[in-house]
């Protein structure tokens, strides 16, 4: 039996979607957990993930934690269609795909959008309901990079990590899919595409994408083969429709001048 316990919106947690359905899995036990009402502080599911965090895969009562983990985990468990190469170097050069993707990535990915869209929200927050919130976390170096982007907007360190990182990210994307490849790892879909995909997803949602993409052809032509993909659509990645969507839209679109100038500014000599 395999459960899921997810956030909707989470980035991670559409890496993990994404995974089930490139697998063709549908037999499946939601648990959906929002993390906007503190759900995920609660004691029955601190059991599960002591980090407190989304998603979390139970596999027959076995618990499995992290994204990419629970992703490589499925890939070996349900093994056809597979989603690594066979070649123990290929499998390697993966691996650090995705290890960049957990570590410069998704630390990118949330700060940009702690510092465009959920500043907002939580700046409009009663401050004790805020400050519940981050008590609550389990992890006090995400909670310090949080309050930074919030308070410090574009100003923050971690604002400006993040955009040097995912111009990193995008520079050896473009390198490597100059060969024409379809895809990282070549002409087959693999982890390391997946495991970008829900990220990449939310920079186009704040209107942030183009910072990368504008002159970088390949890049964006492997956007638009991704987003095509029919796991892509299933597991919903990607800010959500109406109001959500605009929310992200807008309040990115505040801000993604501005990131590109300091961006173009940290690159000078």
């Amino acid at each position: 039996m395999l459960e899921l316990y997810y956030y909707e919106n989470s980035v991670c947690s559409e890496r993990v979607l994404m995974t089930l359905a490139e697998k063709g899995i549908a037999d499946w036990e939601r648990h959906h957990i929002d993390l906007f009402k503190g759900e995920q502080a609660n004691p029955e599911y601190v059991k599960l993930n002591p980090k407190a965090q989304v998603p979390t895969l139970v596999h027959d009562g076995r618990v499995i934690r992290e994204s990419s983990i629970i992703c490589d985990y499925l890939d070996d468990a349900f093994p056809h269609p597979p989603l690594k190469p066979a070649a123990p170097a290929d499998r390697a050069r993966l691996r650090e795909w995705v290890k960049e993707a957990d570590e410069a990535g998704f630390q990118g990915v949330a700060s940009l959008s702690f510092t465009a869209v959920f500043r907002e929200r939580l700046l409009n927050m009663d401050p004790a309901e805020r400050d519940r919130l981050w008590a609550e976390q389990t992890d006090p170096a995400r909670t310090f990079r949080q309050k930074s982007c919030v308070f410090e907007g574009l100003d923050s360190p971690h604002a400006i990590i993040a955009l040097t990182a995912w111009e990193r990210i995008f520079t050896d994307l473009e390198l490597t899919l100059s060969d024409n490849r379809h895809w990282i790892m070549g002409t087959d879909f693999t982890l390391a595409d997946l495991n970008l995909a829900p990220f990449v997803a939310r920079l186009e949602g704040m209107a942030f994408l183009d910072i990368w993409c504008d002159g970088r052809p390949a890049s964006a032509a492997w956007w638009q083969r991704m987003k095509a993909r029919p796991s892509y659509g299933k597991a919903k990645v990607g800010p959500g429709l109406g109001d959500e969507q605009a929310t992200f839209a807008r309040e990115g679109a505040k801000i993604a001048g501005e990131a590109r100038q300091r961006l173009h500014e940290l690159s000078m000599p």
